[in-house]
């Protein structure tokens, strides 16, 4: 078949339009993947500084959190794709002169959908194999990790039960295995129990499985209750030998419904009757597998309409993404903490935002091709401008007075 003029057109316009959303797509994936490692980036270098992790652990448990960051931004980026492309377009008024050469909204839509397709199917990867993946891969590194650094398993000023039998709250861990005012509830023999107060504390490196507990400066309370005696003692020193976090293991032996890929889901569903909450978590995480993939399809085609509507520049279509997403996201919680608890099916709840959105973008797209659209999200692009002139009616009349 062979091409036509208009179809020529047609063909450079699509590559043109898919270019002006590759490039927002990629600079908000890049950005926004980067903020996501910063807001994590902390506790990591508080495992370098005070826990003495080397760097080539931080490097892997970061590596392992990409998927986990990728299934969230890449919708987000599509969205930002489309949106801030069609802003730019409609901004310079581009838009305007590609209807009036008769390309419809319709005509647009091919390299819309081709990013968001590519998005879809990449987000979908990342949710079946590259999420359980990372998963289980950043949870057992940390938990090798805390075999030969046991005080990981520890934080300061917070009861910990990682220990079997024991309840310790630290008052300051400096790092290096040290302990500072050290609080211990030990209830490994039901006959007795034990309070341990200790100025100071030393963890070893757990040897076969065990690692020592080594006190300083004291004291020991038991209370029998069958004897209804009471004892306390002081010391200088006191060791205490306990089972490391995970025994004498090198590999963790169950994995979570997050750790879990789509054939494990199914497997374990069906050792847990339909009602209970254990067979919810997992039905819900096996539909986020497709539900969050799906977020792309959804935002491009809001993003679409929303895009040739605005005419307030980057910010503004930044603003409006933002908007969208924190909705999106907020739906997706509370459909997720509603349908975890059985209060109604996991699979009416998860997808519940993108039957939402869908809607709501398929109703601005005929609105668009209609060109009628919402008067409200008029009167929502006007707002910044009319805020600013208050502000500065408001700074003029407060210098005057």
């Amino acid at each position: 078949m062979a091409y036509t003029p208009n179809m020529f057109k047609i063909s450079i316009l699509s590559r043109y339009i898919f270019q002006e959303m590759l490039v927002p797509f990629l600079v908000s994936l890049g950005v926004l993947t980067f903020v996501l490692l910063m807001a994590r980036i902390t506790d990591l270098t508080n495992l370098v500084i005070n826990k003495g992790v080397g760097l080539d652990v931080v490097g892997l448990l970061l590596f392992y959190m990409l998927p986990y960051f990728f299934v969230f931004t890449v919708p987000m980026a599509t969205l930002l794709g489309v949106l801030l492309g069609f802003v730019r377009l409609s901004s310079d008024n581009e838009v305007t002169v590609m209807k009036a050469s008769g390309i419809d909204l319709w005509q647009m839509l091919p390299p819309v959908a081709v990013l968001a397709v590519a998005a879809w199917i990449i987000s979908l990867v990342l949710s079946i194999w590259a999420l359980p993946w990372g998963n289980f891969q950043f949870n057992s590194l940390l938990y090798k990790t805390a075999q030969s650094k046991t005080d990981l398993a520890l934080k300061e000023r917070i009861f910990m039960d990682a220990f079997p039998g024991l309840l310790i709250q630290v008052a300051r861990i400096p790092g290096g295995g040290h302990l500072e005012n050290v609080f211990i509830a030990d209830k490994r023999d039901p006959a007795k129990q034990s309070t341990i107060i200790a100025k100071a504390g030393q963890l070893f490196p757990v040897v076969d499985g065990k690692l020592t507990l080594r006190l300083f400066d004291g004291s020991i309370h038991t209370v029998a209750p069958r004897l209804n005696t009471a004892q306390a003692v002081t010391f200088d020193t006191y060791d205490i030998t306990i089972t490391a976090p995970g025994g004498s293991g090198r590999e963790r032996a169950n994995k979570s419904e997050r750790e879990m890929y789509f054939s494990e889901l199914l497997e374990e569903m069906n050792k847990h009757p339909s009602s209970s909450p254990m067979h919810n978590s997992l039905q819900m995480e096996l539909q986020k597998m497709f539900a969050m993939p799906l977020g792309c399809l959804v935002m491009a085609l809001i993003g679409l309409p929303l895009g040739i509507h605005s005419r307030g520049g980057r910010s503004w279509g930044v603003a409006v993404a933002i908007i969208v997403f924190v909705v999106y996201y907020l739906l997706l919680s509370i459909a997720w903490s509603f349908g975890s608890t059985g209060i109604y099916p996991p699979i009416i709840g998860i997808w519940m935002p993108n039957l939402f959105f869908a809607f709501m973008g398929v109703s601005l797209f005929r609105r668009e091709l209609k060109e009628k659209p919402y008067q409200w999200l008029s009167g929502l692009e006007r707002l910044p401008g009319r805020l600013a002139n208050r502000l500065t009616r408001l700074k003029r009349w407060t210098s005057e007075q």
